[in-house]
């Protein structure tokens, strides 16, 4: 947090903008989301949230609604419609008028589906409890990978991430690669880094299967 600091009043009136994912592999704190917003306001620069995996997970309006700390941008991307290709860019009205002012080109341009797809997620986002789903299934897997941190430690070296978007640090690139082999015969396809995403789609019993096939194939592993 003090190197945070440090290094924007050290810019000082010279820095344009930071851009941040606020999670990367482990949560942040309050104190340094505020401090960011302190410390940017104070020097002019323009604080910039990338929430492209965290909006839609953590809440609605991601780690900007989960913490309170409101960014002056933020980027979303193809969360808010469901996987379909599309990025939005949001935030203060005076920033956001300079798009008059700027010529922006898109390949996709005039592609509707994605548009379609994201009136429907939000849609149900607007209709059924999304966040506070993935945070309950999140939940139950993160403590289940905790158990099998503490179980295998010689495998499995830690626990990265928050509870909608986990993983495990394993021991050596061997391990990894034949953990995710291993749990891809068995049905199981597990991100062997940042992150494995809980959906709408996962029940208890997808997470409690998730984590029978992880027991079985570390089991096997260090067997």
């Amino acid at each position: 947090m003090e190197g945070t600091q440090a290094l924007i009043r050290e810019a000082g009136d010279r820095l344009a903008v930071v851009v941040v994912e606020p999670v990367v592999v482990v949560e942040p704190t309050r104190e340094w989301l505020d401090v960011l917003r302190q410390e940017t306001t104070r020097v002019g620069a323009v604080l910039v949230f990338d929430e492209i995996k965290t909006a839609f997970r953590l809440a609605i309006g991601g780690a900007a609604e989960r913490y309170g700390v409101r960014p002056d941008l933020t980027v979303l991307g193809k969360a808010m419609a469901n996987g379909f290709p599309l990025a939005v860019v949001g935030g203060r009205a005076d920033l956001m008028s300079g798009v008059a002012r700027t010529w922006i080109s898109s390949t996709l341009a005039t592609e509707s589906v994605a548009l379609a797809a994201a009136q429907a997620t939000l849609e149900t986002f607007a209709h059924e409890d999304v966040c506070g789903h993935l945070h309950r299934m999140g939940t139950r897997l993160l403590h289940g990978l905790h158990r099998l941190h503490r179980k295998h430690a010689d495998a499995v070296t830690g626990v990265g991430g928050v509870a909608e978007m986990c993983f495990l640090h394993f021991a050596s690139e061997t391990v990894s690669r034949n953990l995710a082999r291993a749990c891809a015969a068995q049905g199981l396809l597990f991100k062997r880094t940042a992150y494995n995403f809980v959906s709408l789609a996962h029940d208890e019993e997808t997470i409690d299967r998730t984590l029978e096939i992880l027991e079985d194939v570390l089991g096997a592993i260090g067997a």
